[in-house]
Order: C-alpha cells, then sequence, then structure tokens
C-alpha cells in the first residue's frame, strides 16, 4: 500500500506540472486549434475530406505525390500502387455502398479506407466493399483499410472472412502527419496546418501530454512497476467503480431522481455485450423511459432519447425540441448523440469522478422532462 501511496504522489506531481504547461501554453495562443473550433472531432465525413485532400496528388496542396508517398510507408501498403499517377475520391458512390475514402491509379490499382471515428458499422460493410474492390480491381490489386481511433476490428457481421487492415489515428495518422510535416519545412502555410491538425488528433486519441512529463510519467510507473500492475488489473472494475459511485449514484442524480419522482436503472453496462444503457423512468410511465444507449459492445457512441423499456410505444412520433435527430420506430421522440464524453475512454472516468458528468446527465434529464411536463406528453 505504500507503494501505491508513493506512485499516487508522485503522478499527482507530475499531473500538476502538466497542468500548469498547458495553462501557459494557453495563454500563449499555442493551443489554438481551427480543427476544434470547426468541430471537426465526431464527423467522419470531415475527417476524410482532410485526410483525403493531403492523400490527392493533384490536391491544391501543390506537392503533387509527397504525401500520398509518406502514407503508402506508413501503412506498410503492399499492393503496389502507382502514386504519381493517382485519383482520390471521398464518399465515392458504389452498387455496394459509399466509400469513404477511395484511392486508385491508371493501372488497375485500388486502396479503400473505411473512415470510423465513432460510427458504427453497416450491415455487411466492408464485405460489400471487397466485392466491389475485386469486381473492378481484381484478386490482389487492392488493399481495403480500417481506419479507427484505436485500431479496433470491424465488427464480424461487416468484416468477418474479409481480408482488411486495422489502421488507427493514434498510430498510423499521427505518424503519417509527423511525415508530413517534416516534408513540408518549405511551406510553412501547409505545414501549420498539419500541426494544428496532429494536435487535434492527439487531442482526440488522449496523448496529448507533454514529453517531458511523459517520460516523468512513464519512470515513476517504471519505479513502482508492482502497484501499476496491480491497478491495471483492476481497470474494468475501477471504470464500473467510477460510473456507479459518481455518476449512477452520485448525489446529483440521486438528488434529482427524488425531486422529479424518476427512477432508474442500467443494462448491460461493463459486460462485453452490445446494447448498453442505463436509463431512468416514472413508475407512472407504463413502457417509456430516458434511454441513454448504446449498441456497441464497449463503451463508445453514446447517444439518448425517449424509447421504450418493452417495445411497446406508440407508432404516432412527436419530435421533441430537446433532440437534433429526427423520430423513428425505436425513437419515437427524436434522439441525439451526447456532445459529453461520447465515448468512454480514460478522459471520460475523470469527468465522471469530479462529477461534470453527472452534472451534464442532470442537465440533459431536465431539458426532457421540462418539455414532457410543458407540452402534457403523457409517456405510455
Amino acid at each position: 500500500m505504500e507503494k501505491l501511496k508513493e506512485l499516487l504522489n508522485s503522478v499527482n506531481a507530475i499531473l500538476r506540472e502538466e497542468k500548469i504547461k498547458k495553462e501557459e501554453s494557453l495563454r500563449r495562443g499555442e493551443r489554438f486549434n481551427m480543427f476544434q473550433v470547426c468541430g471537426v472531432d465526431h464527423y467522419e465525413v470531415k475527417h476524410s475530406a482532410i485526410i483525403a485532400s493531403f492523400l490527392d496528388p493533384k490536391g491544391n496542396h501543390g506537392q503533387k505525390n509527397k504525401y500520398l508517398k509518406a502514407f503508402i510507408s506508413i501503412v506498410d501498403d503492399k499492393t503496389g500502387i502507382e502514386t504519381s499517377l493517382c485519383s482520390v475520391y471521398t464518399e465515392y458512390v458504389t452498387n455496394e455502398g459509399r466509400i469513404d475514402i477511395l484511392i486508385e491509379d491508371k493501372r488497375g490499382k485500388g486502396i479503400i479506407i473505411e473512415n470510423k471515428v465513432y460510427a458504427g458499422d453497416q450491415g455487411e460493410q466492408l464485405k460489400r466493399y471487397d466485392k466491389f474492390s475485386k469486381d473492378k480491381y481484381g484478386e490482389g490489386n487492392y488493399t481495403i483499410y480500417y481506419l479507427t481511433l484505436d485500431e479496433h476490428d470491424a465488427s464480424d457481421d461487416s468484416g468477418k472472412g474479409i481480408n482488411y487492415t486495422r489502421i488507427s489515428y493514434k498510430e498510423h495518422i499521427l505518424n503519417w502527419i509527423e511525415e508530413c510535416i517534416k516534408e513540408s519545412a518549405t511551406t510553412p502555410l501547409i505545414r501549420e496546418t498539419l500541426i494544428q491538425y496532429r494536435n487535434h488528433i492527439k487531442q482526440l486519441t488522449n496523448q496529448d501530454m507533454d514529453t517531458m512529463n511523459k517520460e516523468a510519467l512513464l519512470k515513476s510507473m517504471a519505479e513502482n512497476a508492482d502497484a501499476v500492475i496491480s491497478m491495471y488489473l483492476v481497470q474494468e472494475d475501477f471504470k464500473k467503480y467510477i460510473f456507479d459511485h459518481y455518476v449512477f449514484d452520485s448525489p446529483i442524480l440521486q438528488k434529482l431522481c427524488e425531486e422529479k419522482n424518476l427512477k432508474k436503472a442500467q443494462y448491460n453496462l461493463f459486460n462485453g455485450k452490445k446494447d448498453k444503457s442505463f436509463y431512468f423512468y416514472r413508475e407512472s410511465w407504463f413502457s417509456a423511459a430516458i434511454v441513454f444507449h448504446t449498441d456497441k459492445s464497449f463503451e463508445h457512441d453514446f447517444y439518448w432519447g425517449i424509447s421504450s423499456l418493452h417495445n411497446k410505444l406508440p407508432v404516432k412520433q412527436h419530435k421533441l425540441n430537446c433532440f437534433k435527430e429526427e423520430p423513428n420506430e425505436y425513437w419515437p421522440y427524436g434522439w441525439e448523440s451526447l456532445s459529453m464524453n461520447r465515448d468512454w475512454y480514460w478522459n471520460a472516468y475523470s469527468e465522471m469522478a469530479n462529477g461534470n458528468f453527472a452534472n451534464y446527465i442532470k442537465e440533459l434529464l431536465l431539458l426532457a422532462l421540462d418539455e414532457i411536463e410543458k407540452n402534457n406528453i403523457e409517456m405510455p
């Protein structure tokens, strides 16, 4: 236990130093980032457009195939595509679906990049793209890349039995951008744009830490390896503990439930299964609940709305203003992706522990309840 306390004290000191450096960097304007300002974070289409613009030898960056060659090198592509003869397309329409990024040369070679920042796989998506590629380029003349934040596998429904290559923003895209920055020493405007995008990706993949502080953190962890391993072994229990104690059973939401006559429950959270949720309801609501849901097998891509617990909501749809997306048979009052901690990566648990996430959930619940009451909507 003493070793654990020693490690935590050391880590806290490093994090305090990191916080000071970030605040100083903010004052100097070094953390200003147009990609973040423009809301690029969650949208695959925007990331695809940015990446494709640099990959395109005909792009207005004027550097011809320089950046595409760097990408081919980073992902170690064996297709043999001729980068000087390539065309690059985004949202390429085929009979098998819309491809995020398509790169092809004039010799019949192709590269498909399926870009998944937060969205889940569509039905048999990579299988359909594989069929398209075989028909267009022929066996051995194409590569399918599955690009995600953390290099996870495609769903079995999408990719089982398909020869595809996993790549990530965390490693491959960051390394590629670093190479592009080196290649852009004489083009300062492009270089600075790449630096901003690199910093944006670092924030998106939770790698935004000063190098010296990271080295100090790793050194402290190595000196207290037994304590680090002990924490590593209970990391999944830690996630559940944080959510249960600092969100679900937090005084913030407990008080709200008492004031608004709400009950709460959770389903499938932290058990590795798909269709996870936590939800709030009243006993007078026979079937409905305000649901926070993800259909992933991991705790990512949460959205919320009013739905049925027993598939008994009325067919009639009535959109509430608190939800951006249009109603459908599952969400007859509309739905919306969470804007805070949509994905429960490690930084999300920090927001849970300090109460920010519980307050956010409280605000959403109050929005929905207020509309229900003002419009005299009787929940089924």
